[in-house]
């Protein structure tokens, strides 16, 4: 991830896939046809952050993807604002493809540039609904079946879709460009969806697997060793995972300005931060939610 920019109090970071994705589509339709679809991008987080604005939740980053973008706010995945945030993006992007389709009829002499306005915004709406994590799809699935399953569950069932759905669209890639009808776009999106099931599941298992353990050791009677980090309370959830691991701590003090002690969190406080609200979420938010 690079951090681009801070618009008020929401920060913007951009994938590093994006990169290759603009590029890759500058090269293959023109800067006119990539200006068009980061038009239609910028369209459906428009969804996303105005419905969750609209619900009352603090918007703290969007993350830039090829396919999308994530938004960083106040809201679990398993709390009842979580599906329509994330319905927001394609319905945005539904009705873009609408519009632009109702002005190519009114208007025919725009053909050239609302044509492909509606196919990438009903490609757009198509792709996100994909039931894999971190597209739309995925965390509308993930809302849905938290509540019987668990937010940790659910969130492993859509990153294994990811995978799955990753890996049949890779092969499939792989075998047009054998054949002569491969889609970069395609090995690309197969790519994303690979990476991010990945990241989604290892994450998550790495830092269960040593709180479980040292769970285990303590009601089995034997001793545990605790080491303690300290971070300053703006730090993200996810850097803080990062120094655990680097370091093999077990607990974090945070730390506020002038050096104050704000307070601690656990292994098992700050892993369940970060699946129900996100990595971007900081250390001093998980100690005083709001």
């Amino acid at each position: 991830m690079k951090r681009l920019l801070e618009l008020g109090e929401m920060e913007v970071w951009a994938h590093w896939t994006l990169l290759p994705a603009v590029l890759l589509l500058v090269v293959t339709e023109g800067p006119e046809r990539a200006g068009l679809g980061l038009l239609a991008l910028l369209l459906h987080e428009t969804g996303h952050l105005l419905t969750a604005r609209g619900l009352g939740y603090r918007v703290r980053s969007l993350e830039l993807w090829p396919f999308g973008a994530a938004l960083s706010m106040d809201l679990s995945t398993g709390s009842r604002g979580a599906l329509p945030v994330a319905l927001a993006g394609p319905l945005c992007s539904m009705a873009a493809a609408a519009m632009s389709l109702l002005l190519l009829r009114l208007l025919p002499r725009t053909e050239g540039v609302m044509e492909p306005f509606f196919c990438m915004n009903l490609s757009l709406a198509a792709v996100n609904l994909l039931p894999a994590e971190p597209l739309d799809g995925g965390r509308a699935l993930a809302s849905l079946l938290s509540r019987p399953l668990g937010v940790r569950r659910a969130r492993r069932l859509t990153a294994w879709t990811g995978l799955v759905l990753g890996g049949a669209l890779f092969s499939l890639g792989v075998y047009g460009a054998i054949l002569g009808v491969g889609s970069e776009t395609a090995l690309l999106f197969a790519a994303f969806l690979l990476l991010s099931g990945v990241r989604t599941i290892r994450g998550e298992d790495r830092a269960l697997e040593g709180l479980l353990d040292r769970q285990a050791s303590l009601r089995a009677g034997r001793p545990v060793e605790v080491r303690e980090a300290a971070l300053m309370a703006d730090r993200t959830a996810g850097e803080a995972l990062r120094a655990l691991r680097r370091g093999r701590y077990t607990l974090i003090r945070v730390v506020g300005p002038g050096d104050r002690m704000l307070g601690t969190l656990d292994e098992g406080a700050l892993l369940q931060g970060l699946m129900e609200r996100g990595e971007k979420i900081t250390l001093g938010e998980l100690l005083f939610p709001v």
